[in-house]
């Protein structure tokens, strides 16, 4: 009788131990940003990405021959929108196929209101 309490003690913890915790504010947040990037079959990614830099998260951007980070310094932050076409037309001004666009890319995002650094 005696070992039964200690088991039935443990089967108990075990069970509250499989309840599910609910998910981050940060999970919730890229759910949501991965979905509405859905909407745009052109580029889901990109507009992925630019939602989640719109609620303030550092965000790799693939443009050039490396993977950049990407965080919005304005505030307020400029809508996902906006964002978005600050990708692109800041990703179309660069050479996409030389070491040197990364710093392109930087020096046309700074002045948007944007941190950029190489990965």
């Amino acid at each position: 009788m005696r070992t039964l309490a200690p088991i039935a003690a443990l089967l108990l913890l075990a069970g509250c131990a499989t309840t599910t915790a609910e998910p981050t504010a940060e999970a919730k947040d890229r759910a949501e940003c991965k979905e509405w990037g859905r909407r745009f079959a052109q580029d889901p990614g990109r507009m992925k990405d630019a939602c989640l830099i719109s609620r303030g998260y550092k965000q790799i951007y693939s443009t050039v021959l490396a993977e950049l980070w990407v965080r919005s310094t304005a505030e307020p932050r400029q809508a996902a929108e906006v964002v978005a076409s600050d990708l692109k037309a800041c990703a179309d001004a660069t050479d996409r196929w030389n070491n040197a666009g990364w710093k392109q890319f930087e020096t046309c995002m700074t002045p948007r209101g944007y941190a950029v650094t190489l990965n």
